[in-house]
């Protein structure tokens, strides 16, 4: 059985102890440098509380680090873990400068490890739906594509500063960015170029798509948006198909129409995503399968997001390297 250390025991560290592992056999260690909130989460899981990654390998023998820690300090954890010979699971949006991405895959590929990506959209049963309807050709060609993430951040999202402010883990581009992109991605393909206008809570992007096709993505921290909402509309020369996500009940799911009539597929919540991410990553450890979302393709994520930052203090699109 796979030893799992948490690394990291804020928001998004407390989500997954709460809601995830316990169905999955629990904790080995709970890290986080205070060592209250690492007691709370071991208490959570039947974990033991450690204040480091270090200290942890050598008292609870793991072999497996989930890192939720702030964006700006997932290089430096997922490095020593990768170093330390244990597999990784990293919070989007994996790094927050490409030379970081691509050391820290370098390093998993080169030590025969599993690194994943904590990227929820391609985890969807909505999404896997819809990218079956637009390969069968259900909507006819593919004109557009748009996505919608508008909410207003609070709660236990800002206790801690960092994601709400202007720091190097700042922003809704680097911290929503990554998954709308991801999004749009398993939808429309890869991504060329993109240009970015906005500011620290509301960003607009235009995403020139490999295949001719242009995407749009409105992110926003200051407009509340329901329960339940679109959040990717593909526009099809025979119809529409729009990907709902739901985050607190079941109603997520795909939905298409056309002049024939209209379709609806799914009953999800979206944090259904956190347990078949987790569940992925361990079953890519046991049977060296390929996770959904790798370090790569991560990275590839990443580097749009990037992009999109170089263009909102430049202007204009910038190529994707």
């Amino acid at each position: 059985m796979t030893r799992v250390a948490l690394a990291g025991c804020g928001a998004m560290g407390e989500i997954v102890a709460r809601t995830v592992y316990p169905a999955l056999g629990g904790l080995a260690a709970a890290i986080d440098p205070d060592p209250a909130r690492a007691a709370a989460v071991a208490e959570l899981t039947g974990a033991r509380p450690f204040t480091s990654l270090a200290e942890a390998r050598r008292e609870a023998g793991i072999d497996a680090v989930d890192v939720r820690v702030p964006h700006h300090l997932h290089a430096a954890v997922v490095l020593e873990a990768l170093h330390a010979g244990c597999h990784v699971l990293v919070e989007k949006p994996f790094a927050t400068t490409l030379s970081d991405a691509h050391a820290m895959v370098a390093a998993a590929e080169t030590a025969g490890l599993v690194l994943a990506v904590a990227e929820n959209y391609p985890h969807l049963t909505a999404v896997s739906d819809a990218k079956e309807m637009l390969d069968t050709g259900r909507i006819g060609d593919v004109v557009a594509l748009r996505s919608t993430r508008a909410y207003q951040v609070g709660g236990v999202w800002v206790r801690d500063g960092w994601r709400h402010g202007g720091g190097p883990s700042g922003g809704i581009l680097l911290d929503q960015g990554t998954h709308q992109v991801s999004l749009l991605r398993c939808l429309g393909g890869p991504v060329t170029a993109v240009a970015a206008a906005g500011d620290t809570d509301t960003v607009v992007l235009t995403l020139r798509m490999a295949s001719g096709v242009t995407a749009q993505s409105v992110l926003t921290w200051s407009a509340p948006g329901p329960a339940a909402q679109a959040e990717a509309t593909v526009l099809g020369s025979g119809g529409r198909l729009d990907v709902v996500v739901d985050y607190d009940g079941d109603e997520g799911g795909c939905h298409i129409w056309t002049p024939s009539g209209s379709e609806h597929t799914g009953k999800e919540n979206y944090y259904d995503s956190h347990r078949l991410m987790v569940e992925d990553w361990l079953g890519a450890i046991r049977t060296g399968a390929e996770p959904v979302v790798s370090g790569r393709e991560g990275l590839a994520d990443l580097a749009v997001v990037l992009a999109a930052a170089e263009s909102l203090k430049s202007g204009g699109f910038v190529e994707v390297p």
